[in-house]
């Protein structure tokens, strides 16, 4: 149907059966689009976002296999103290603690830089193949590490591989569980984060143990596996809730005049280029300084993960009570005070005491990061792949900036590395 039979249907009425089958040619011709009001999200007919079911069995899924993403990526990005203290004292013991912790920020920052690739692709609708591609790669890199004995091979497996892959998960991995909730938002993405929690305590026991019994190779392997069997869930289980719109733009310039999204920006920066120092080095730190005796080293590392079990579960739970943001400034206060504190640590007891108060605060940190984006400077969760990369583009240049550093002026001495995340915190 034309327009001109359209005019000489309009002085004539229609039975309801002739209506029925001429809606879809009328369709055709008056097309009606909706502008969208958001900058970022150019739509053609498009339909607002779906309102966040806030439970139910999908969502819960979605939380689950947030937590199996979460366990694999950060926990073991929080595992890398127990390889740095290997590689620098076994395998690469001729390369300095600044070469090695390259290898650990290299995986790492690659988890926020993957955001590049991965934030554009998650909003395009590319999801499955995103997760997919993720799981692979960083199945692979693990495995391939296995095989590695010199330092190149490592920073390309470890370091670069595995960090790729890993890069691809990260806004799947928070995006869903974002969109599927909304009053419990802080919560649900509080829990999936617990992953994190998990991955960072058991990873690096499994692999102290190991390495000393069957070698690093196979310790690595079964890492490898235990990586394989929990990306299964999220293969299966994890869907999209929010449909992407026919036209996505890579970059939203109007963001930046919002002055609490770029001073978000600038927090994450600092922020990320001290938070982790004591989770690459408090194991080095404890054997150097003589304080722990047989193998209470090995576990100092998993007791700063385990403390922010706790953590992550109540800044969760504040988010949705006083907001992300407030929960989010909580925590990093009590990061800031405790990285001043670090500098008076002198004894194990202390030591100790420091692992639990530091993991405890600093797990609202990486909890809330990305329920803020969501919340307070997401205006269309539509938007939140593209918002999300322009963000960790200046936490992941943090974390690439701030290890290595940090492993260039231990020697001389530990005070000089333990002032480099308190300046940064403090900023």
């Amino acid at each position: 149907m034309n327009e001109t039979d359209l005019r000489r249907w309009s002085g004539r009425t229609l039975t309801w059966e002739q209506l029925e089958r001429t809606w879809d040619e009328v369709a055709k011709v008056v097309e009606v689009e909706v502008p969208s009001t958001q900058p970022g999200v150019e739509t053609n007919g498009t339909s607002p976002p779906p309102v966040p079911p806030d439970g139910g069995t999908i969502a819960w899924i979605q939380v689950l296999s947030g937590w199996c993403l979460f366990f694999n990526s950060y926990g073991l990005l929080n595992s890398f103290g127990a390889f740095q203290k290997y590689y620098q004292s076994h395998l690469l013991e001729g390369s300095s603690a600044s070469n090695i912790s390259w290898i650990g920020t290299l995986q790492s920052c690659f988890i926020l830089y993957g955001t590049i690739y991965s934030g554009p692709l998650y909003d395009w609708g590319f999801f499955r193949r995103l997760v997919a591609t993720g799981c692979v790669l960083s199945v692979c890199g693990m495995f391939l590490t296995s095989f590695c004995h010199e330092y190149y091979q490592i920073i390309l497996m470890q370091g670069l591989l595995t960090g790729v892959g890993l890069g691809c998960l990260l806004a799947p991995m928070v995006g869903t569980v974002a969109a599927h909730f909304e009053k419990r938002r802080g919560l649900a993405m509080g829990i999936s984060s617990t992953g994190s929690i998990f991955g960072g305590v058991l990873y690096p026991i499994i692999f102290d143990h190991l390495v000393n019994e069957i070698g690093f190779g196979w310790a690595v392997r079964v890492i490898t596996l235990i990586m394989a069997v929990l990306f299964i869930i999220p293969l299966l289980g994890m869907r999209m809730l929010t449909k992407p719109p026919e036209k996505r733009r890579l970059w939203i310039g109007e963001a930046w005049r919002e002055p609490q999204f770029a001073l978000f920006a600038v927090a994450l920066l600092v922020a990320y280029a001290g938070m982790y120092i004591p989770f690459f080095y408090i194991q080095l730190f404890c054997t150097e300084k003589g304080f722990a005796t047989g193998h209470l080293d090995q576990y100092l590392l998993p007791i700063i993960n385990a403390a922010g079990l706790p953590g992550r579960l109540l800044f969760g739970y504040l988010a949705d009570r006083i907001g992300p943001l407030n929960s989010f400034a909580l925590a990093s206060g009590g990061s800031t005070i405790l990285l001043f504190v670090w500098m008076a640590v002198d004894s194990l007891p202390s030591t100790i005491a420091f692992c639990v108060l530091y993991g405890f605060c600093q797990s609202g940190i990486t909890t809330l990061a990305w329920t803020v984006i969501a919340t307070n400077l997401c205006p269309d969760l539509r938007q939140y792949g593209v918002r999300i990369l322009m963000q960790s583009i200046f936490g992941a240049t943090g974390l690439l900036i701030g290890n290595p550093i940090a492993g260039a002026i231990l020697p001389t001495g530990w005070i000089s590395l333990q002032g480099s995340p308190k300046k940064s915190a403090a900023m």
